[in-house]
């Protein structure tokens, strides 16, 4: 079966600048001792063992079984592979050429096809592709690509296939108004789009029925309370409201029981357990809490009726809690099938033949996919997700916490050089969102193999999951109104550094702090807001100014942003707008002291490029130290391997000239000429604007 979640939300694309018993926290002694007692000195791996195209993510199994499917990049982007669920890798090919890589593909439900989302050049105008396949001589072949959606300049996003009702695709999309995103049905046959309804409710979160019919609908109101929708009698009917601050997220509907489950911290809690309404009753029944009380829930699954089997929460480690006693059986024997810590996903399960399909991992190991055959109970080691990266060499990421100056406990983690323990150069790296957090596994994360790369490079790697950060609770999460740039959010790293330096591993002379989206945002805080806390800073599509960041977003957004306006403000009302100056990097250029490198896409939609280009002309017109790097083909970071490629060596020289790590002994020709094509000249970039 696939799981049953048929939901989406656009929370999660408008957040963006927004990606076994566990403990919470080692102490700094216990980390320096495991250090010590490694190897003394680590060998020096090359940056492209760290980014390869061998990685491969996001695999999924056709609804027949037969073929397993994933992206893995092909000509330097992210494109389908494909091979037989039987064979091996060696079988396995590329059956997409994009030159721009795919964003996300699913199988057909019904029929031998996938469907493909993808933008262009980066510009998140998501776009709707069907790929006809055929098998022949046991052989898949691609026989032809169709563009399914109609207009270059609208945004499609998939909610999801129908169960019953074949060759069509329920989508959301601003198609006809592009101030308004509405709900849609696709004929994946002739690419006719059929209005549903109009969102008038303004729903950032939804499940479907079986028909590809919206059944339930979660809005955030401006005092950023949410409501509860389900769709009956032709109508949208109000199930519950949450007080402001409240999480309430949906997770799954089962018609046949007549239930809606979601995750909530409505009523009491301060952290979100698994609820369930009951749709004929309009009754509302807690099924699953933490049992620490400190985690909101991380994953839920359920069974094809509907039945709860598992519910994970997440603080500093994955914690799993299987519900049903048969699932616990089966969670049980392949758990203790590893020695080490490892964390365990369910992609799906068929119940027809009793094959699950998982993705197991850990922080130093990508991991690897699995098939589980819970009949002779068999544990089958598919696909490595990454053969080329050395998990021997990698080092330990460890979870720690530490107290804030206003005694807010921080959970982050620490990633330190293989044999070293001691006043170390530090880099904090701190995550996007900002309402999202890092966690422990390797897993597919960027940010995650750069803190390996810096770790093998002699760096220390503090990554905190600072105030506003989710996982932790709908308070720790408000914590973080108000407190952007020069607030509780941005001490909550000075913090950090603060406590490594009095803990003897880090040097307080070498700090350097680096991040994408938000994290780029709290790199330029941290060069001007702190500027004797950090040596360097790099910005990946960081905004400068929160102003013109959320000026700069698309209208049919605005509905849905009542965590931005109260978490950072509102630029149309004054009192905000002055705050939001006040909290604004471009503002403060004057007090940078440490040399400054900035990233950016040139086709960003959520972070312009005029975020990177005023800065970086603020900081070249004041003859302070700064460098640029900018892709034309790129948009809210970057995917394609020459572009990653070449930010990297970039950032190692930066980092080691300011920092002094180690360098890449050997870097390709290909990636430092085109690095050298990334390079802004800042003062032609300044005599342009000035004109």
């Amino acid at each position: 079966m696939e799981l049953q979640n048929n939901r989406w939300s656009v929370r999660k694309a408008i957040c963006w600048l927004s990606l076994a018993a566990a403990f919470s926290g080692c102490s700094i002694n216990h980390l320096v001792e495991d250090s010590v007692s490694a190897e003394t000195q680590q060998e020096l791996l090359s940056v492209e063992s760290f980014f390869n195209d061998s990685a491969i993510s996001g695999v999924k199994l056709s609804s027949d079984g037969q073929w397993l499917a994933w992206l893995q990049l092909h000509n330097g982007a992210p494109n389908i592979y494909v091979m037989p669920s039987n064979g091996s890798i060696e079988d396995a090919f590329p059956l997409t050429t994009f030159a721009d890589g795919a964003d996300s593909f699913s199988w057909d439900k019904h029929q031998l096809s996938m469907f493909v989302s993808k933008d262009s050049k980066g510009n998140e105008l998501h776009q709707i592709y069907r790929l006809d396949l055929e098998v022949k001589d046991k052989d898949l072949s691609l026989l032809d690509t169709q563009k399914l959606t109609s207009k270059d300049n609208a945004r499609y996003m998939i909610l999801g296939q129908a169960s019953e009702k074949p060759n069509s695709l329920t989508i959301f999309a601003n198609h006809d108004d592009p101030k308004l995103l509405s709900f849609y049905q696709l004929n994946t046959q002739t690419g006719k789009l059929t209005s549903i309804m109009s969102n008038n409710q303004r729903f950032h979160d939804v499940l479907i029925d079986k028909e590809g019919i919206p059944v339930a609908g979660v809005r955030s109101n401006p005092d950023t309370s949410m409501e509860l929708f389900i769709h009956k009698n032709k109508s949208w009917q109000e199930a519950l409201k949450t007080e402001p601050g409240e999480i309430l997220h949906l997770s799954s509907y089962n018609s046949d029981l007549g239930r809606v489950y979601f995750e909530s911290s409505y009523g009491e809690a301060d952290t979100s357990g698994l609820k369930q309404l009951n749709l004929a009753s309009g009754k509302i029944t807690d099924v699953h809490t933490d049992p620490n009380k400190r985690a909101d829930i991380y994953k839920t699954l359920f069974n094809k009726d509907g039945e709860l089997q598992l519910v994970s929460y997440y603080y500093g480690y994955r914690e799993d809690y299987p519900v049903s006693k048969e699932f616990q059986k089966h969670w049980q024997f392949i758990t203790t099938q590893f020695t080490r810590r490892v964390e365990i996903d369910v992609i799906s399960i068929n119940e027809e033949s009793g094959i699950w399909l998982l993705d197991i991992a850990s922080d130093v190991d990508p991991g690897a996919f699995y098939t589980y055959n819970q009949t002779d109970q068999s544990l089958t080691r598919l696909i490595d997700k990454d053969t080329k990266l050395d998990s021997e060499s990698l080092a330990k990421r460890h979870s720690i916490t530490y107290q804030a100056r206003d005694g807010i406990t921080i959970q982050a983690y620490l990633t330190l050089p293989n044999g070293k323990s001691s006043q170390l150069p530090l880099v904090v790296l701190p995550h996007g969102g900002p309402w999202a957090r890092d966690y422990w596994r390797l897993g597919d994360s960027f940010f995650n193999r750069v803190s390996q790369l810096l770790a093998n490079r002699g760096y220390a790697v503090l990554q905190p999951n600072f105030r506003a950060s989710t996982g932790f609770g709908e308070t720790f999460i408000a914590l973080g109104n108000h407190q952007w740039g020069t607030g509780a959010m941005q001490h909550d790293l000075t913090d950090g550094v603060e406590y490594l330096v009095e803990q003897g591993i880090a040097d307080k002379n070498r700090v350097a702090i680096m991040g994408g989206s938000y994290g780029g945002y709290a790199a330029l805080s941290g060069l001007t807001f702190t500027p004797d806390v950090y040596a360097a800073a790099i910005s990946l599509v960081g905004p400068s100014s929160l102003i013109t960041l959320i000026e700069s977003f698309p209208e049919y957004y605005r509905p849905f942003l009542s965590n931005w306006f109260k978490a950072v403000g509102d630029p149309l009302i004054q009192v905000d707008r002055e705050d939001m100056q006040t909290r604004s990097p471009i503002n403060f250029t004057d007090q940078i002291k440490a040399p400054l490198l900035l990233v950016q896409g040139a086709n960003d939609p959520r972070v312009t490029q005029l975020e990177s280009d005023q800065i970086a002309i603020e900081m070249y017109q004041k003859d302070l130290d700064v460098e640029y790097i900018l892709a034309k083909d790129e948009g809210h970071g970057f995917s394609k391997r020459i572009n990653k490629m070449a930010y990297l060596i970039k950032m190692e020289e930066f980092l080691a000239e300011h920092l002094g790590g180690e360098l890449n002994p050997e870097i390709p020709e290909e990636f430092i000429t085109h690095l050298a094509g990334l390079e802004v000249d800042i003062s032609k970039l300044a005599d342009k604007h000035s004109k």
